[in-house]
């Protein structure tokens, strides 16, 4: 089945509308995935180190054209207001379900009660990025993962309360 150029543009009327609603859907799922990962049950901050390997094992992190989200953020920064309602509503999304999991973590004794879950969030969300940043730039799945394994003991190894 061919879907000509024109059958698009009806249905979403020009390249910016498809181009939006193609990022909405690809951050959506990559937004899910995470979430399925850190709704898995275990201990809490297992799961987070989980979620990042799950994340750094993904398969659309293997081409150098990198992520669509970060490709997005990358070319249109903030000046471009679709562009940015898109990716915060994920970004929101994403957050509150790392925050339930943190506070998971600390409610079962994983992490101290005065853990700063903000910060770990930050980081978490930084890990992620660097995990797409060093995919774009041809890094292979190994150090993809290794990443992933260093980032992930920060979060056993620093916030534990033994």
């Amino acid at each position: 089945m061919n879907i000509g150029r024109q059958s698009m543009y009806n249905t979403f009327a020009d390249k910016r509308s498809l181009f939006l609603k193609a990022l909405e859907l690809y951050v959506g799922e990559s937004v899910g995935s995470i979430i399925r990962e850190l709704e898995k049950p275990g201990p809490a901050l297992s799961v987070v180190r989980n979620a990042l390997l799950s994340f750094a094992d993904r398969c659309d992190l293997s081409s150098a054209d990198g992520c669509m989200g970060i490709n997005a953020i990358c070319e249109f920064g903030q000046r471009d207001s679709d562009v940015t309602r898109i990716i915060r509503k994920a970004a929101r999304t994403q957050r509150a379900a790392l925050v339930r999991t943190l506070s998971r973590a600390q409610s079962h004794g994983e992490s101290s009660a005065d853990a700063e879950s903000e910060d770990m969030v930050d980081f978490f969300e930084s890990t992620l990025a660097g995990i797409r940043m060093a995919a774009k730039a041809g890094r292979n799945r190994q150090a993809l993962r290794k990443i992933a394994l260093f980032a992930g003991r920060a979060y056993i190894s620093d916030h534990s309360t033994s």
